[in-house]
């Protein structure tokens, strides 16, 4: 049996990993991909974001730089945070003239806002334009893990700390219940593939749950996970407007597929999200974080994990140095330090509970 810190450790290197290797093809078609590389499975230096640096090999991008202040945040507090708690973050942690190099516009922009004191932390989503994208899913990760065992919280949390990213109304809250939902499953100790993406349906409501079933009906017809890709993509291909690619129905709906196909192999995961096309990197870090949270990494090349660590290294603008171990530390001091809040509430509800002359028959 897997144990819950060698889950939450191979979801934080599944999903670096697949980041950093999908932002090489981040936007390319499959024919293109094909064409170019075959398969590809390397972590090799990308360019990104039109400015003058290029990101070394095993670099992560924007996707993680978001997921590595929720890490900070968590292990700053030793507890689930509050959008409060994320945007002190982003104050003590960013600066402006780095961000460039790692992040997009959007979160430069939401930092100046957060920075001006004018507007609620909780409220910031709602300066967003982009009603549909992905950061719920590709870039939460944290949550659901420092909710390990805890349902409720992970939901409660997505719409707290979601706020800081989106609007209200957006996409990104019904469609992150399932993908959320799906992550605190995939930690259990007994999960399966089928509890797994059962709990993520028991979030949609019907128009989600029809548009997950129909790309999980046409991955179902191919035995190889790469031979669903084309017919999978016909259905988002005629996108148009910011970030077309980028939807979070297409990276949830594609993340559940992959997972359905690859469950027990995170390896397999990523390369399937990598040469996916589209938003190759965002796809893969949905997909082998699900996967990597049911499965624990012994299925992660080691070398793998080397070259994003060396990537970190390597990386003057990254928001966090801590290597991906030292990470997880953080992040399971920080669940045991809540089990243990927990339980001390428990304990003493129960205590109240047990006083003389509290009860009905006293």
């Amino acid at each position: 049996m897997t144990s819950l810190y060698d889950k939450l450790y191979a979801v934080l290197a599944a999903t670096r990993i697949a980041s950093s290797m999908g932002a090489v093809v981040e936007c390319w078609s499959v024919d293109r991909i094909e064409k170019t590389y075959g398969v590809f499975d390397k972590l090799i230096p990308y360019h990104h974001y039109d400015v003058d640096w290029d990101h070394p090999a095993g670099c992560t991008e924007d996707g993680i730089e978001r997921q590595k202040l929720m890490c900070t945040a968590i292990i700053k507090k030793q507890d689930r945070i509050t959008a409060e708690d994320l945007v002190a973050t982003w104050l003590e942690a960013l600066d402006p003239g780095k961000m460039k190099f790692m992040t997009e516009k959007f979160d430069r922009d939401l930092l100046m806002a957060a920075r001006s004191g004018l507007i609620p932390a909780r409220e910031l989503g709602k300066l967003s334009p982009h009603f549909h994208i992905n950061t719920t899913a590709r870039s939460f990760h944290a949550i659901p893990l420092i909710n390990a065992g805890d349902i409720d919280g992970v939901l409660e949390d997505l719409y707290e700390i979601g706020g800081v990213y989106q609007h209200p109304n957006s996409l990104a809250f019904p469609w992150g219940k399932v993908y959320n939902a799906a992550m605190v499953a995939a930690l259990e100790p007994d999960a399966t593939a089928d509890g797994v993406i059962n709990a993520g349906l028991s979030h949609a409501n019907k128009e989600i749950r029809e548009h997950i079933e129909k790309v999980l009906g046409i991955a179902g017809k191919y035995g190889d996970p790469m031979d669903m890709r084309r017919e999978v993509n016909t259905l988002y291909n005629n996108r148009s407007g910011s970030y077309p690619m980028s939807w979070i129905d297409e990276n949830v709906a594609k993340s559940l597929a992959i997972f359905m196909k690859c469950t027990g192999d995170v390896r397999k995961a990523i390369i399937t999200g990598v040469n996916f096309g589209r938003d190759t990197d965002c796809t893969a870090a949905s997909a082998a974080g699900l996967v990597a949270a049911l499965a624990g990494p012994d299925t992660i090349p080691a070398e793998w994990v080397d070259q994003v660590e060396e990537g970190t290294r390597n990386n003057p603008y990254t928001n966090s140095r801590l290597t991906i171990r030292e990470t997880a530390d953080g992040m399971f001091s920080a669940l045991r330090n809540k089990a243990a809040r927990q339980q001390r509430k428990a304990d003493h509800l129960a205590s109240l509970i047990r006083t003389p002359g509290s009860g009905p028959n006293s």
